[in-house]
């Protein structure tokens, strides 16, 4: 019983270390996709900014958001089997 409950509490405190890591992961990784697309489509990330945010903002920073984003919702929504 004593052993369950050891298991339980270890799922409990890492499993938010190990979605928090997986989340900067992607946020690094989407920083990069979003820094390549920028540089070979420039124009898409201006259109994009201007339309989304209002404001110029830098193709990196679009992709870190957007990784950061799918991340968490990958880990936090269950799939359906």
């Amino acid at each position: 019983m004593g052993q369950k409950i050891k298991l339980f509490a270890g799922l409990l405190f890492v499993g938010p270390i190990m979605v928090a890591a997986i989340a900067i992961l992607a946020l690094v990784f989407g920083a990069a996709a979003g820094l390549v697309g920028g540089l070979i489509f420039p124009q898409v990330f201006v259109r994009l900014s201007d339309f989304a945010f209002g404001a110029s903002v830098p193709p990196w920073q679009i992709g870190a958001m957007l990784g950061f984003v799918t991340a968490f919702l990958r880990a936090g929504i269950p799939t359906r089997k």
